[in-house]
This record gives C-alpha cells, structure tokens and sequence, in this order.
C-alpha cells in the first residue's frame, strides 16, 4: 500500500514555515481538562471576554437595544473557553503542537468518547482565538501512519506567543501548570479490537504476515481484565496495545491509547494520578538500553551512573551524554553531530564528538553496536532497516522483561501500568515492582538491572 504523508507537514516549500518533524508529532488535545485556581480562571475569564464579540449571534432585529445585552450565554462561553484553554496549556506551555480533526466525523468527535462539547462549539471559539491571534494553527489533511491508521483531517494547534504572554499575566507559567490546567474528567477510550499489532519494518512498507501467538493475546487479555479491576483517577482508564515493528524480535511496547492516557502525560501532571485512591509513582530501570546492551556485550554494570563517562563534567553534561546515547542506539552507530532537532542548550554545551571519544574510549563494544543483536534477527531486517535494529531489538529486550515484571506484580494482587522503561505502580507496590523487574531481568539477560523507584 502505498503510504500518505500529511501534505501540509511535508511539503516543500511549506505553506505554514514551521517544522514538519513537530507537526507530525502532535498529540490529540484532551477536552477533559479544566482550569484550577484562581489564576487560571481569571485567566480564563479574560479571554472568554475578548472572544465574545467574535461569537455573538448577529441580529437583524432593528429595535434591539443595548439594554438587551445581557450576555445570557456567559457561563457556558466561560466553561468551554476554559476546556479548550486547560487542554492546549497543558502541552502548549512548552511549545508542543496538538491535533483536532476539522471534519465533525473524524474519530475525535465520536459519540463514544463522550466529550463535554460537539465540533461546532469547538471550531467556534478556536476560530475565534486564531482571529485574536491567539493560537497557531496549520490546517490538516488525510494521512497514512506507520501502524496503517488513517488520520483524517486532523489539524495541527498549539497557544501563540500572544496568549502564552497573556496567560504568563496572569500568572500561569510553566512552573505552575500542573496546578493551573487538571485533568478532571478523561475521554473514555473504546476497546482496543487489535491487542497486538505487527507494523512494517518502515513507512510505506507492506505489512507482515507473521501471525501474532496465541500467548501475546492471552497475555494482553489478562492484563486488561486486570486494569478493569481497578478505578483510575487523572487519566483515562487505560486501553493498552502491543506493538511490534516487522516481526516479534523488534520493538513489542505496550501503548495507552486515548488523548488523556497516562504516558503521554508529563511526569507533573501523571504525578496527580492516583489508582485506587492511592498516589502512584515510577519504577524505573535505570539507563535502560545501555543497561541492556553492556549485558549483551559481555560487558560488567558499572556500579556507579551508566553514564558516566571519564573526562566529562557529569554535573554539567549529563543531559548531553543521555541524549548522545538515545540518538547512538536509535541510529545504530555512534552519534558523531548532533541532529538539528536536539535542543539547544545541549548543542551550545558540548559537541556530540567529544560525548563520541569519550564514549568509545569507556565502553568500546559501542564501536561495534550491531554484534549486540542476534544474527539471525538482523538478517530478518531489510537492508535498508538495519540500521534501526539495535534500537528497536533492545526495545523488545526491555519490553520483554517489563512484560514479565506486570505478570508478577498482578500475580501478587496488585497493578502495574507498563510505562515503557518503566512501570507506575501504586506507592505501595513500589518494592514488589523493583523486584519484579530484577526478577524479570535476570531471567531475560542472566543479571539484574539496576531498578530505581520514584
């Protein structure tokens, strides 16, 4: 099948001059949050007054007075004003792009995801904000996506400088949003009808045909009937699915679905979530893939920070080598310049060289990083794949082991919500978890991986 890109993200010249790459990784904007506090409503309050002129009705009725304006629809105005503006603040803040189908019967709009307003109510007040300049907006178009779902229509949003500054007023920052915008009341999210989906190796790539074990469908059944026996508050009762990328030995994380799921979260606002009614926190491996691939290797757990690497002012570059090594396992190589998405402050402390000599000097198996994936897997890859491989085969070891950790922890009479390299547990299964997960780990790699917790 041949594969669709969204017009308006790729063309060249764009018709909109903003990056393609940031556009292509919006997110679905939640309509399930409200503002909290007094800054944030009178920020609210503020800008559903500087829209009212724009939506009022128009009247043709020569004896209408100025008596007559009473502002009857005020309240509602306020409120819906106020979820739209919780929802783009809450990633908007940091510059992030959000996507809202045009068209009334795109998938956001459905009946099902029982949202507090319909598409007509919603364009409304957006194309108000857009005429106040308020909000960045790049019109949408139907594309094809690497799992084989049609996005229709889904145009790209996100808060102007204007209203970032407008909102900053008021007292509504980054610092302060996770107070500011909360997630009071999550679109539910429709049973997944695919568990576990096999994608193409890459984009425009004919599915694969391997047919997916009876064991991964069993394994995705018991964990839903086990989410179902619990209650979830600041996110939607998670919908899981487990994805591979052209067979079974690559990728395989599990991923919540829904625009007000828990791992598209930031870690401020998924702090807020609660199971049970308990606070939840995080259980983490800790450097995940190169964990795995120093295991792999041959190689001994350093006993200190994995990235730590001699030389380096480990206070100052921390950030920098973590990010050099995401890049290196992604790309399969050693990262040697920087790519021009990297944030900048990364960029202005340090070049990716000198994270590279470093790197290759304290852990030489990085100089030949393919031998860290089975040769019979790679040779499932295609040529032109191959370079992705070790990325995506330490991502099936990891969701492998973190697989196995959920098993124990429901075994034992409690949840654990996968979170990629990681999993959010109740505060008091926190212990159960780390142990899980060095249970797994060993099982999976011979040793166990260095888990943290919070």
């Amino acid at each position: 099948m041949k594969n669709h890109t969204p017009e308006p993200f790729t063309r060249k010249p764009s018709s909109h001059g903003y990056s393609s790459e940031e556009l292509q990784e919006a997110q679905a904007l939640s309509l399930g949050c409200v503002p909290a506090g007094p800054n944030a409503e009178a920020f609210v309050s503020a800008v559903a007054e500087r829209i009212r002129p724009l939506i009022a009705r128009k009247t043709t009725t020569a004896k209408q007075t100025p008596s007559r304006d009473r502002d009857k629809g005020k309240q509602k105005r306020v409120t819906e004003t106020g979820i739209i503006l919780a929802g783009l603040m809450r990633r908007g803040l940091r510059g992030k792009w959000q996507s809202v189908n045009e068209g009334h019967s795109g998938w956001f709009w459905q009946k099902e995801r029982k949202l507090p307003f319909g598409h007509a109510a919603f364009w409304t007040k957006v194309n108000a904000l857009k005429e106040l300049g308020f909000v960045d907006y790049v019109p949408g178009k139907s594309w094809l996506t690497v799992w084989g779902v049609w996005q229709g229509e889904e145009a790209r949003l996100r808060p102007s400088e204007a209203l970032l500054s407008l909102a900053e007023s008021f007292g509504c920052t980054k610092d302060t949003a996770a107070s500011d915008w909360f997630l009071q009341m999550p679109s539910p999210v429709p049973p997944e009808p695919v568990p576990v989906l096999i994608g193409p190796f890459s984009d425009g790539g004919t599915s694969p045909t391997q047919p997916v074990p009876d064991s991964l469908h069993s394994y995705m059944a018991r964990l839903s009937k086990a989410i179902a026996e619990h209650s979830f508050a600041g996110c939607a009762a998670p919908v899981l699915q487990m994805r591979f990328i052209g067979n079974l030995t690559l990728h395989g994380r599990i991923y919540a679905k829904g625009a007000d799921n828990y791992q598209t979260m930031r870690k401020e606002y998924r702090r807020l979530i609660t199971i049970d009614g308990e606070a939840v926190t995080e259980v983490d491996i800790s450097a995940s893939f190169l964990s795995i691939a120093l295991i792999r290797s041959g190689c001994d757990l350093p006993d200190t920070d994995p990235y730590a690497l001699p030389g380096l002012d480990m206070e100052k570059h921390r950030q920098a080598v973590k990010h050099w090594f995401v890049i290196t396992f992604g790309a399969g190589k050693p990262c040697s310049k920087w790519p021009p998405k990297t944030d900048q402050n990364i960029r202005n402390s340090i070049t990716a060289s000198e994270i590279k000599r470093a790197a290759l000097a304290h852990y030489p198996f990085l100089g030949q990083l393919h031998a860290v994936v089975l040769e019979d897997v790679m040779a499932s890859v295609p040529d032109s794949d191959r370079s992705k491989a070790v990325g995506q085969y330490l991502t099936c070891l990891e969701a492998q082991i973190m697989r196995r950790a959920i098993e124990y922890v429901i075994k034992d009479g409690g949840i654990a919500l996968p979170l990629h390299d990681a999993l959010l547990v109740p505060v008091s299964w926190s212990e159960k978890a780390r142990k899980a997960i060095e249970r797994a780990s060993t099982e999976r790699l011979g040793r166990a991986l260095r888990v943290t917790v919070g």
